[in-house]
């Protein structure tokens, strides 16, 4: 029997108006006039309508219990999420600048939906070097010496030079276009044109002050790549929590180094001609250019062009390519600024990326905004003291509180932030922080101190903001409020995502009673279900938990194929996989591997220490091919029909909104060819269906190489029917899924023909 509350006041207006009129013959039979206009009347409608409000402050009580309650326990409300990006900075001419330093909180303005103008900060002070990117070539081998290679050899007599040069050398972008330094919206393919399929070089040209004391050479030059498309979701993609997902073999550690930097070394005095020298690599984020990061360079003093008279030509009377070419805008000029120096990046196995930026001079920017020396107030004295910042939703890293009591001392003293004070002593200067309600929290005097009634206190930097608004496309944010001279641009590299609204008082109110539960501890599959909604700093739409099953290892694979999915014949004690879906839009939401490292870090502070937890991402089996024909029904239009039964069907077969209740369509459920068959004939318009025939996976979308690759079973189309003919495992009138599936409609695939009604 289900706990229902009592109605405080279950009185409303019309109640208490009828009682009243009710007793008016008992009590006053003369009274006889009842109509609206009688004075008596309105009085009994007045004090129907202060009854009304009465009864429903009276019915707000429990609410407010509960929500003091809650205060009482220390859940707060959680603050908005800041959108993140990366802006990469230019210069306007990069040969007679200097090296400078930008300061972290930087403000860069962009431009979001509906007009917004979120502000974004750089998180960190970058020191901004004297360096362009100008050129990237890609190269089969040693530019300088081609003729002489055993594997190639001057060409033979009557062989196509422009032939020749293509499969040596490819020009993958010479400064112009795309614009990698403007605008990355044409992203630069490396290594993916057939001629290059035997180039493992990539040489990169920098315009750079070849002065030694303008900051370039000598330094430690970071140098950020960002690979198209490393923020979508990986195939199979897959974290453990606790473990280490990110561990891959680095070139510069143990093992053969899979790829090695040098530079151009012009010739010194007495030196006949120059050379190409090991080029030290500190750190390496992208692990061999296969993904998006950081490479630290310790930039030689010495670095150089490479002189016209070393390049050989690589036919007769016909110069190289790289002499005539290599003269590029590296800033929208009309001058061109030759190439001060050349890197040269040497590949076993080159990889086949899409290089959205490459740029010296980027960093992480957050759509926060900086408050520095923000004076609060002066203490009381008294215990359990409360001061207010001027803005809610405070980063809470971010903050930092200071307090002055000249009475004590001229120092200022620095308080600590704690989540609680329960491990605090007495004298502790410690405080919490609500962040969403911008709220500073001091102690009672038994636990933690309150500020003196001598003490003044103040917030000496905090950073405030997020929320949606700062969610913006790739380029948006582009409006710097100031700049230092000789840099003439930034823009993002990356959309900013990220940004999410602060929570409300109902979604904690439903967020509460599985906090307690669960008292910091995930146990059950609820629990970890639960937990994996809640994950900080993702926002997790659905999710789905998979008790004694473990993904496959990346890598795996069966009978020549790669595994994706779960290992479904393999029983694990003590192991789950968690599958979660991100709230985003489109037809299938995946989840990038920073997100599921965000929910494994989650859930391995609540884990058991024997308990396995791995969080994957959701298998998709796709609805393509899908042709349906129905007849309208008299007085509908075919193009209202037919746009009804698209959404419908898109609707009912969503991941987040599909399903009978509308919650999305359920992990492991089996699809019948009579599901869609009633999601079309249910359709308001349709006065029959006359054909309804779809396939299940195959080919990926609009025949490209997408991020979902099928598990081994669901490489083949499998044609779903309604009556199937035979056993032929081509044709099916259902289709059994996995706990770790669901299906979507492909919307380039659906075609819904509509005849009009006779």
């Amino acid at each position: 029997m289900p706990l229902t509350p009592p109605t405080v006041a279950d009185l409303s207006y019309a109640v208490v108006e009828r009682m009243l009129r009710e007793r008016i013959p008992l009590v006053a039979p003369e009274w006889t006039d009842h109509n609206d206009s009688d004075p008596g009347i309105a009085m009994i409608q007045l004090f129907a309508h202060l009854t009304d409000q009465l009864g429903y402050r009276l019915n707000r009580v429990p609410e407010k219990t509960y929500i003091e309650f809650l205060k009482l326990v220390g859940v707060t409300l959680a603050p908005a999420r800041a959108a993140e990006t990366r802006i990469a900075f230019t210069l306007s001419k990069p040969g007679e600048a200097q090296a400078m330093t930008l300061p972290a909180g930087s403000r860069i303005r962009g431009k979001g939906a509906g007009g917004t103008t979120p502000v974004f900060e750089t998180d960190a002070e970058l020191s901004v070097l004297p360096v362009q990117l100008a050129a990237l070539v890609t190269a089969r081998a040693d530019l300088l010496n081609i003729n002489e290679l055993p594997d190639t050899g001057p060409s033979a007599s009557g062989d196509d030079p422009v032939s020749y040069v293509d499969q040596r050398f490819s020009l993958a972008w010479d400064g112009k276009k795309p614009k990698l330094k403007d605008m990355p919206l044409q992203p630069v393919a490396l290594f993916e044109k057939p001629e290059e399929v035997t180039h493992r070089i990539l040489y990169l040209g920098l315009a750079f002050n070849q002065i030694r004391s303008a900051g370039f050479l000598g330094a430690r030059a970071d140098l950020h790549l960002q690979i198209d498309g490393d923020q979508q979701p990986e195939a199979g993609a897959q974290v453990q929590a606790g473990g280490k997902p990110f561990t891959v073999a680095n070139a510069f550690e143990d093992g053969p180094p899979l790829v090695s930097y040098s530079y151009f070394r012009p010739p010194a005095t007495g030196e006949a001609a120059g050379s190409w020298q090991p080029l030290m690599v500190l750190s390496d984020e992208t692990d061999g250019w296969t993904r998006s990061g950081t490479i630290r360079l310790d930039v030689p003093e010495r670095i150089g062009p490479v002189p016209v008279a070393a390049w050989a030509d690589v036919e007769p009377d016909m110069a190289h390519p790289l002499i005539d070419q290599i003269k590029t805008p590296v800033a929208d000029t009309p001058e061109e600024v030759p190439i001060s120096g050349w890197l040269r990046v040497a590949f076993v196995i080159p990889p086949q990326i899409r290089v959205r930026s490459l740029s010296f001079n980027s960093m992480t920017a957050t759509n926060l905004q900086t408050v520095t020396g923000e004076r609060l107030g002066r203490g009381t004295g008294l215990s359990a003291q409360t001061m207010s910042l001027a803005n809610p939703n405070v980063a809470a890293d971010s903050i930092r509180i200071i307090s002055r009591d000249p009475t004590r001392s001229p120092e200022y003293l620095d308080w600590r932030q704690v989540p609680d004070f329960d491990a605090s002593a007495p004298g502790d200067p410690v405080y919490a922080l609500d962040a969403e309600a911008g709220l500073v929290i001091f102690g009672d005097g038994l636990a933690g101190r309150p500020p003196f009634a001598t003490e003044v206190m103040i917030a000496e930097r905090y950073r405030h903001g997020g929320g949606p608004d700062g969610n913006c496309e790739t380029g948006a944010v582009k409006q710097p409020d100031s700049l230092p001279t000789g840099m003439d641009g930034a823009f993002n590299v990356i959309p900013a995502h990220g940004g999410y609204p602060a929570e409300t008082t109902d979604q904690a109110k439903r967020r509460a009673p599985g906090a307690f539960r669960r008292r910091g501890r995930a146990v059950t599959d609820a629990d970890f279900l639960e937990a994996t909604l809640e994950a900080p700093g993702v926002r997790i739409a659905r999710a789905t938990v998979i008790p004694r099953r473990l993904p496959y290892p990346m890598g795996h694979e069966i009978d020549g194929l790669d595994a994706f999915g779960m290992d479904f014949d393999t029983d694990v004690p003590g192991a789950l996989t968690v599958i979660a879906v991100p709230d985003q839009p489109g037809p299938y939401p995946m989840p990038t591997t920073s997100e599921l490292s965000l929910v494994a870090r989650h859930l391995d502070r609540l884990r058991l220490i024997t308990t396995e937890v791995h969080v994957a991402a959701p298998q998709y089996v796709r609805l393509y091919d899908m042709t349906v024909a129905v007849r309208a029904a008299p007085g509908y239009s075919e193009n209202a029909v037919r746009e009804a039964i698209i959404n419908r069907l898109r609707r009912r077969f969503h991941v987040l909104t599909g399903g009978a209740d509308g919650t999305g369509y359920p992990f492991g459920a089996p699809l019948h060819h009579s599901d869609l068959m009633t999601e079309v004939m249910t359709t308001p318009g349709v006065a029959r269906v006359e054909a309804l025939e779809a396939f299940v996976d195959g080919r990926s979308p609009e025949d490209d190489a997408r991020d979902i690759l099928w598990r081994i079973e669901r490489r083949l189309p499998q044609r779903l029917v309604s009556c199937p003919v035979d056993d032929d495992d081509a044709e099916h009138g259902r289709i059994v899924l996995m706990p770790d599936e669901v299906v979507f409609i492909d919307p380039a695939g659906l075609m819904v023909n509509v005849v009009g009604a006779p």
